[in-house]
């Protein structure tokens, strides 16, 4: 599970050096690709494999819905491995659909981790805290 939140910078060859208590569960390779509300997910290929799988398991080929779906989720995904610093790179695409620069905001989202503008992740926060406050534990579901 992936926890907690830094705030890192982009070198200046758009590398991301992950949080080193991210590293050892990302060491093995990870995929970067876009994430609702304009983020970047970073994921194990285990874990991208089984949300590919789970997005795609009931949508017909071939309907405008799942021709989105798939050129979202695939075509700008990017399949890597961190180099012995623990650096991955961004690519301008995702940067682009992001919104990112330099500054950035790496939060852990237990099975994912997401990389935001740091403005658009605190405008995202605060338009969601009130719902955040008011939700009701007992509407959780566990697979």
């Amino acid at each position: 599970m992936f926890i907690g939140t830094s705030y890192p910078k982009l070198d200046e060859k758009f590398r991301l050096i992950l949080p080193a208590k991210f590293r050892d569960r990302l060491a093995g390779g990870v995929v970067l690709t876009k994430g609702q509300e304009n983020c970047v997910v970073v994921m194990t290929r285990a874990e991208y494999e089984a949300r590919a799988e789970a997005l795609t398991a009931n949508r017909t080929i071939g309907t405008q819905d799942f021709r989105v779906l798939s050129r979202h989720f695939f075509g700008d995904a990017d399949e890597q491995t961190p180099d012995g610093q623990g650096r991955i790179l961004v690519t301008a695409k995702l940067r682009e659909w992001a919104g990112l620069d330099r500054e950035l905001v790496v939060a852990g989202a237990g099975r994912h981790i997401e990389i935001w503008n740091p403005v658009t992740r605190a405008e995202f926060m605060d338009a969601g805290a009130e719902a955040f406050a008011n939700f009701s534990e007992g509407e959780v579901r566990l697979n």
